[in-house]
This record gives structure tokens, sequence and C-alpha cells, in this order.
């Protein structure tokens, strides 16, 4: 499977899962009966990537925005990052994946209630990524369009661990050709 790759520090993963606990503790999560332990792993996945991929886009001269360690509700959470192609701005979220949904399932789950409620909150393109250890990989990418249609016949499946409804998508529908022809296209600065 190809993949471009960037490794996180050991040193930014003990940060990340601090600052994980720190979230989770504010916002009160263990009080809601939510499995803590898994939610810190969920933050300290997602952080690694976006810091992974905002070092790639850093490597690659690209202008970018990036929302940053977030803290607060879903409803505030903005796009992962913000690119300009052919000087529009376009959203990029990232779909961190466990390795059995890159090995055993081959699928890349999403939130049931982000399609169902919140389709105005989905990133233009979301690119699929998974990290073991800090060494991140990003597998490939796809656009909403594309995204919609594949979480319209979707089934939705419930994940006792994370305690949340969810959409599944093959994870051949991220093509990586596809992702390195996006980088290419987006402004430098």
């Amino acid at each position: 499977m190809e993949s471009l790759e960037y490794q996180v520090p050991a040193s930014l993963l003990t940060f990340f899962r601090q600052q994980a606990a720190q979230k989770i503790q504010s916002e009160g999560w263990g009080k809601q009966g939510r499995n803590v332990d898994t939610k810190i792993d969920n933050f300290v996945h997602c952080w690694t990537t976006e810091e992974a991929f905002k070092q790639i886009l850093i490597q690659h001269k690209v202008w970018f925005r990036h929302r940053g360690l977030y803290f607060g509700d879903a409803q505030g959470a903005g796009a992962d990052f913000t690119v300009k192609v052919e000087s529009k701005e376009v959203t990029l979220g990232l779909r961190s994946v466990a390795p059995d949904s890159l090995t055993k399932w081959k699928t890349v789950a999403y939130p049931n209630d982000r399609f169902e409620e919140e389709q105005d909150k989905i990133a233009d393109y979301h690119i699929v990524c998974n990290h073991d250890n800090g060494k991140t990989r990003f597998f490939g990418i796809i656009s909403k369009e594309k995204l919609l249609q594949d979480l319209e016949q979707s089934r939705i499946l419930y994940s006792s661990k994370n305690q949340e409804k969810f959409r599944v998508v093959p994870l051949e529908r991220f093509a990586f050709e596809e992702l390195l022809q996006l980088m290419a296209k987006m402004e430098r600065i």
C-alpha cells in the first residue's frame, strides 16, 4: 500500500497524551460514562496525524491554515486544514484509522451523526491515515461528493469501544494518486 510518511517525535506524543487527558477531564467525558482511555487514544491519534500532515505541508512549502489542538465542543470545531488550490480555499479532514481497519476490515469509519446532522461541516476532502508509535502514513484521499455518496449507501455500525454510531467506507475509495495530484496543485508560499 503506497503512502506518504512522517515520524512524529516521542516527546510530542507524550505532550499530546497529557493534553488529551486534560481535555477529557475539563469536558467531563468520564462523568458521562465514556471510555476515557479510548477517548485519550483517539485524540492522540488525531493530533499525531495532524502534526505529521502539517510537517509534510511545511516540507513542501504549501500555504495552509491549521486549527491546532482543538478544545471545545464539536459544533465549534473547524476543518483540520485549509489549503489553496487554484486560488480557492479547500478544506481537508484527516481520518485516522486503527491498524485493524487498514489490514483486516479495509474500511474507514465516519461518525454517523456528522453525516446525518452536519453535512455542511464535512471537509471538501478527507485523507485516510494511520500512525504507529508516531510513524504516520497517509494512504489516500476522497472528495466530499464521493464520501457523501458512499456514506449514503453505507451500513450503520455501533462501536461499543467508542460508544458511537459509525458508517464505513471501503479503504479502496481513498485514492493515493488523487492525494498526490491534489498536493501538486496546492499553492506554495
